[in-house]
C-alpha cells in the first residue's frame, strides 16, 4: 500500500503509527461494527428495523462510554473515544447475542448456554478477544508515558504519579557476560510498588553491549526501565516507560486463538 500511494503521487507513508492510523482504523472500524451485527442477523432474511431494535441499547452503551471516558480520564483524544466506542460496542453486542440464545429458556438459561455448539462459543470468545485487543491498543496509544532522565545513586525521577529512586549500581558477572546492574525502587506515594533491576551487558564473545530492560508486567499496565550509557559523574541515562493495558493486546490475541481452536 505505501508503494501504491507513492506510485500514484498521493504522498509517502511509513509502515508505522501513521500507516496504521490511516489504513488500519478505516478498514477495521466497519469490520468491528459488523462483528456486533453478524451474530444476530438471520441468513438472507435480516431485517434492518429488527436489528436496530435488538442492538439499540448496545449502541447506546457504546456511545455513552465513548463520550464519558475522555471526560472522566481527562484525555480528550479522538482515538481514545473511538477505541472505547468499538470496545463497548463489541462487548455490549456480545451480551445481546448471549441473551438472544437464552431468551426462550425461562429458568433454564444455563442449560440453554450449555447446549450451544462449540463453534458458537468460539465466535463469542474471538469477539471478546478483538475487544480486549482494541482496548489494549487504545490504552497504550492514549495513556502511555515515557521519558529519558539522567540519574545516579540517590537521585529520583517521576513518571505520572510514580516515583523512581535510583538506589545503587553494581557490577555483576554472568555466564557469558559482564554487566552493570542498577537497582531502582518504584514508589506510589509512600508505598513501594516494585524494585526493578535493569542491566547494561557486555558479552565476552562479541564484545557487543546489550541493554536488558527491567519489566513489571501487570494486567493494568507494564512498567519498563532501561539503563543507558554512563554520562559521567556516576550518572547514567535511564529510560522510563509506562504502557497501560499493553498486556490486553496479547490477552486478546490468546482469546482469538482460543476461539479459533474451538
Amino acid at each position: 500500500y505505501p508503494l501504491f500511494l507513492d506510485a500514484l503521487g498521493l504522498g509517502k507513508i511509513s509502515v508505522g503509527p501513521p500507516y496504521f492510523d490511516t489504513v488500519f482504523v478505516p478498514l477495521m472500524a466497519p469490520a468491528v461494527f459488523l462483528m456486533g451485527v453478524g451474530p444476530l442477523a438471520r441468513w438472507k432474511s435480516a431485517s434492518l428495523p429488527d436489528l436496530s431494535r435488538r442492538l439499540a441499547w448496545a449502541a447506546g452503551v457504546a456511545v455513552v462510554a465513548a463520550v464519558a471516558t475522555p471526560l472522566v480520564t481527562g484525555h480528550g483524544s479522538v482515538w481514545t473515544a473511538l477505541g472505547v466506542l468499538l470496545v463497548a460496542w463489541v462487548v455490549a453486542s456480545s451480551v445481546v447475542a448471549l441473551l438472544q440464545v437464552t431468551q426462550h429458556a425461562r429458568g433454564r438459561r444455563l442449560a440453554a448456554l450449555a447446549a450451544q455448539p462449540r463453534h458458537w462459543w468460539g465466535m463469542w470468545l474471538a469477539h471478546l478477544g478483538v475487544a480486549a485487543f482494541i482496548a489494549g491498543v487504545a490504552g497504550v496509544k492514549s495513556f502511555e508515558q515515557e521519558k529519558t532522565v539522567r540519574m545516579k545513586p540517590g537521585s529520583t525521577a517521576t513518571l505520572g504519579d510514580q516515583l523512581f529512586r535510583f538506589e545503587r549500581i553494581d557490577e555483576v558477572q554472568g555466564p557469558n557476560y559482564r554487566a552493570l546492574r542498577a537497582q531502582i525502587t518504584v514508589l506510589k506515594g509512600d508505598r513501594v510498588i516494585t524494585v526493578l533491576k535493569p542491566e547494561k551487558r557486555l558479552y565476552n564473545s562479541s564484545g557487543m553491549p546489550m541493554t536488558e530492560a527491567a519489566i513489571r508486567a501487570r494486567l493494568a499496565g507494564d512498567l519498563y526501565v532501561s539503563l543507558g550509557d554512563s554520562v559521567g559523574d556516576d550518572s547514567f541515562g535511564v529510560s522510563l516507560r509506562s504502557k497501560p493495558l499493553v498486556s490486553w493486546i496479547w490477552g486478546g490475541c490468546l482469546l482469538m486463538a482460543l476461539g479459533g481452536a474451538l
